[in-house]
């Protein structure tokens, strides 16, 4: 048995999503600002992350210039399985909320920029990189650790960047 260390609203639920193989999707209407997620785990130093079963390698959340939250086991939560959007219809209140930007209809998925989360991390050798297949008209096609800096996406998601990112930028 595994212990879940995050927290699903319950109007939520994983599915096949079709650009990115599973998702979370809304099972009924949410509204905006209605909280998503409260996501978990154990904090880890970032360099951690290469010794995570390969797995997992790909779900730790930045939280601090040099720190993630994450599993240090094969166990993969549905909060693991939110995508990447350049379009995304949720965004982070503090630290560990995910919350709804906007109104969300049923069977929706949700979805969030990966740039409210991820930045360089001075001393690190681990580099965030990911070709982006979101398919939103405005997609930036790659998703790195330097987006947060992007003026437009600093203006569109002020106030629903990580308290860590919102921290730098502000």
């Amino acid at each position: 048995m595994s212990v879940k260390t995050s927290c699903l609203n319950p109007k939520l639920e994983a599915k096949h999503s079709k650009t990115h193989g599973k998702g979370i999707f809304a099972k009924e209407y949410i509204q905006k600002g209605e909280r998503l997620a409260i996501f978990g785990g154990d904090v880890m130093h970032i360099d951690e992350i290469s010794a995570l079963p390969v797995e997992c390698q790909n779900y730790p959340m930045q939280i601090e210039e040099r720190f993630v939250l994450g599993s240090r086991t094969a166990v993969i939560e549905d909060t693991d399985l939110f995508n990447h959007s350049c379009n995304p219809n949720s965004g982070f209140k503090g630290q560990i909320f995910l919350v709804a930007m906007r109104d969300i209809k049923k069977d929706e998925e949700i979805t969030f920029d990966y740039a409210m989360v991820v930045s360089k991390s001075i001393g690190s050798d681990i580099v965030f990189e990911m070709e982006c297949k979101c398919e939103s008209s405005n997609c930036r096609k790659r998703i790195t650790e330097e987006d947060w800096k992007i003026p437009e996406l600093r203006e569109k998601y002020n106030g629903y960047f990580s308290q860590y990112l919102q921290e730098k930028i502000y």
